[in-house]
């Protein structure tokens, strides 16, 4: 479950899409890079997404020749319970869920590394950018840094007044 957990966190997918797919729905681009390419089972859009080095890796520890489906299936309730044992394990105070790995895609591996909102929105699959703006929260960190990139911009102005 933690592994699963981790490549959904890798590539915004959510669990019912997860368990869904196979290699069909893998594919190089031009440049060699590997993408999932699929119809998010929620929405029927289109979601192409390039997989990270470290979603290669978690594919490729899962990933058995003797099942059709890129990861081993697991329960959406045991998943859950996994997911809450690992939580308390870990000691982490506030409850998450498999969409907890969405939003952890969203904001920390896409839009805090200076992803477009709107090629994340195309990416989780969403019907309109709206959605996705729920996803995108502003860390302090984030917040310090836009800050900074005012500052030195802005450091040579002068306001007329």
């Amino acid at each position: 479950a933690r592994d699963i957990f981790l490549f959904a966190c890798y590539t915004g997918a959510a669990y019912c899409d997860l368990m869904g797919l196979g290699k069909k729905h893998l594919f190089r681009d031009d440049e060699g890079s590997l993408w999932l390419k699929f119809n998010r089972h929620k929405t029927g859009v289109l979601c192409r997404i390039k997989l990270l080095p470290q979603a290669i890796r978690l594919m490729e520890k899962l990933h058995n020749n003797e099942r059709e489906t890129l990861l081993p299936y697991i329960k959406y309730k045991n998943y859950q319970t996994c997911l809450k044992a690992l939580r308390l394990r870990a000691g982490i105070s506030f409850p998450f869920t498999t969409h907890t790995a969405r939003h952890i895609f969203a904001t920390l591996i896409t839009l805090e590394q200076g992803v477009p909102i709107e090629t994340v929105s195309k990416m989780l699959g969403h019907s309109n950018v709206s959605m996705t703006e729920r996803y995108a929260k502003v860390t302090p960190q984030k917040l310090f840094e836009e800050f900074d990139r005012l500052l030195s911009f802005t450091e040579d102005m002068q306001l007329a007044i």
